[in-house]
């Protein structure tokens, strides 16, 4: 039985009768999860203050101060662990609000400006069905001060349960429903908390912030975790919702992460990008203005949905009444550059304009030098150019954009990291091995994996920086001629690798990486005296060329006396190039054959710590 369950049944039997204790072990599996923080935080809790209002429905039920106090008891239980934080209520106050519930949030705002609490709780009426989406069960928006939670629509909530019941004695059908209603009720009102700190909506359904409740859910992913602590700590020290939301963004872009729900992360983006300070350097985009964020967000959603057309319709309309938005014109440049032509009916030619979308379409074009004459100092157009040109394949056009992004990340308030990661990514994608490290540097991300990636690269396919026989936009090309050849070797078809080592010879000659393939070619030919001097070529162009030190390490063994020059050469080959597996395995064999006992022992546990698997012997 889990600990949820556990903790669970030891409520239930705690508040049950004599007969449902007796019954506890049957009723564990129709009981909802316990609300728990994996991993406790240490230190003694802070005190955050809530005013909770309830309309009259809500205060027509019985026992319903209670109830709500008990709920915000049960929140209270998970946020001090989870965060540090202890719940206490300010106060309950009576509120005669009507009207629609969807109006609720903003009702309360102009009630109540939350002064002296940190959050100012909403209790109303129940809806007429039970539902498990948590957008009709309450209301709360990213670093809002107000929550929303409709109460328990007990009729179709306890009809709806019941029906997923087994036979129960009427005293164990209440305890039990009950116990469903404090954790949905608590759900809730711990997700809307969780909204206003900036938590993006979670994929896995047992955790808190996922769209849909479930009697299952039990905290939150680590990442949302990371967000709350950050937002409560500022909030609890009166840090302001400007900096709230510039820390926000910045832990958000650090790294992409699946577990979020992509189309909530984007609303909660916009969101805190909306309360950053306008005035940015070097004039870089205006904020979309708030009246028009939630027709933004639709278009966003027409046009994830693949609605570019209705998407682009839609914006024109808002950019009637904002022609100047410079985030509204970059929008439209997005929306324009992802824009493809209708598929040509049966039995048709593809008109002629067809290919007159996507970048190459001048109205595209157009619209992202608007963004660069609104805000001359963003990025974000040349960034979108860029990558539209590379899919593209105008390489020489995509380099000519994304070096003017590069000179204008300096300017971004935040997200310069995140620009410089799209950047270095897409210049990694096409293989542009020294532009990729020149970016990593000017980002200052020496430290990034994607560095230790090219050095490897370099390495493995013999392309070393600086040098005259490749230039940098034919770097990621000569990597691939040398990765096909020795494919091409592996599978044992030496006339197809040799044409392939002879075309790429022409075009770059005297290239290490090609040199090594040779030497490869040579050795599985039998040619040995071929392959020695093919890698002394490799190794005398490029040192660090680890395929040919590898396979010179090989070389060596094949005379009784080269054992000791070939495990150096080994060791120089992991050295430069950490992953190369066989050299590992093949300096395995040297220690064996020079019957170094000790230095063996020590590869095997550094092998098993590399791999995570045992050494071959």
């Amino acid at each position: 039985m889990s600990r949820a369950a556990v903790c669970a049944l030891a409520l239930v039997a705690a508040c049950g009768t004599p007969q449902l204790k007796q019954h506890v072990p049957e009723l564990s599996k129709n009981l909802p999860a316990t609300l728990e923080a994996e991993r406790p935080k240490e230190g003694d809790p802070r005190t955050v203050k809530l005013r909770i209002y309830a309309d009259p429905a809500v205060r027509a039920l019985p026992k319903w101060r209670e109830e709500i106090t008990d709920q915000v008891d049960y929140a209270s239980q998970l946020l001090t662990p989870l965060l540090g934080v202890r719940l206490s209520v300010d106060k309950l106050v009576d509120w005669t609000r009507t009207g629609d519930p969807h109006e609720a949030l903003r009702q309360l705002a102009e009630l109540d400006k939350g002064d002296g609490v940190t959050w100012v709780l909403g209790y109303i009426a129940a809806g007429d069905t039970a539902t498990k989406a948590m957008s009709e069960l309450g209301d709360a928006q990213p670093l809002g001060h107000h929550v929303i939670v409709r109460g328990w629509a007990e009729k179709p909530e306890t009809d709806a349960l019941a029906a997923t019941l087994p036979d129960l004695k009427d005293a164990e059908r209440v305890e039990v429903i009950n116990a469903h209603r404090r954790h949905k009720q608590t759900v809730v009102l711990v997700h809307m908390l969780a909204a206003t700190l900036g938590a993006i909506a979670e994929t896995d359904p047992q955790w808190l912030q996922n769209p849909t409740y479930s009697p299952k859910q039990v905290g939150f992913s680590e990442r949302n975790r990371e967000l709350l602590q950050l937002a409560i700590d500022e909030r609890v020290t009166d840090g302001t919702d400007q900096v709230i939301a510039k820390k926000l963004l910045e832990a958000i872009e650090k790294s992409e992460w699946g577990g979020w729900v992509a189309a909530d992360k984007e609303q909660v983006v916009n969101r805190l990008r909306n309360v950053i300070d306008a005035n940015r350097a070097g004039r870089t985009a205006t904020d979309i203005p708030p009246a028009a964020y939630d027709q933004v967000t639709r278009i966003r959603e027409l046009a994830r949905q693949g609605k570019i057309d209705d998407a682009t319709a839609e914006l024109d309309n808002v950019l009637a009444a904002y022609p100047g938005n410079s985030s509204l014109v970059q929008l439209k440049c997005e929306l324009l550059l992802a824009a493809r032509p209708p598929a040509a009916p049966p039995g048709t030619k593809p008109a002629p304009t067809r290919e007159l979308y996507g970048v190459t379409n001048p109205k595209t074009r157009a619209a992202c030098a608007r963004v660069s004459e609104l805000a001359p100092g963003d990025p974000g157009p040349h960034l979108a150019v860029g990558e539209a040109l590379m899919a593209a394949g105008d390489r020489t056009g995509a380099r000519a954009e994304l070096l003017l992004a590069e000179g204008k990340i300096a300017n971004l308030p935040t997200g310069a990291e995140a620009a410089w990661k799209k950047i270095i990514g897409l210049y990694q994608r096409m293989g542009w091995l020294t532009w990729t490290e020149d970016a990593i540097a000017k980002a200052k991300l020496d430290k990034d994996p994607i560095a230790l990636t090219i050095t490897q690269t370099r390495n493995r396919y013999g392309v070393p920086r600086g040098t005259k026989l490749v230039t940098p936009d034919q770097e990621g090309a000569l990597v691939t001629a040398v990765k096909k050849a020795l494919e091409q070797i592996y599978a044992s078809k030496y006339p197809d690798a040799e044409k392939t080592l002879a075309a790429a010879d022409k075009t770059w000659p005297g290239a290490p990486g090609l040199a090594a393939a040779r030497c490869d070619l040579g050795l599985r030919m039998g040619q040995a005296e071929v392959a020695k001097a093919a890698c002394a070529r490799a190794l005398a162009a490029y040192p660090d060329e680890s395929w040919a030190l590898y396979l010179s390490g090989t070389l060596a063994f094949k005379d009784a006396s080269g054992t000791k020059a070939g495990i150096e050469l080994l060791k120089k080959a992991i050295a430069v190039d950490p992953d190369l597996g066989q050299a590992w395995r093949t300096l395995a064999k040297a220690y064996a054959r020079a019957k170094d006992k000790p230095a063996l022992e020590q590869l095997a546990k550094d092998y098993q710590a590399k791999f995570g698997q045992a050494l071959p012997r």
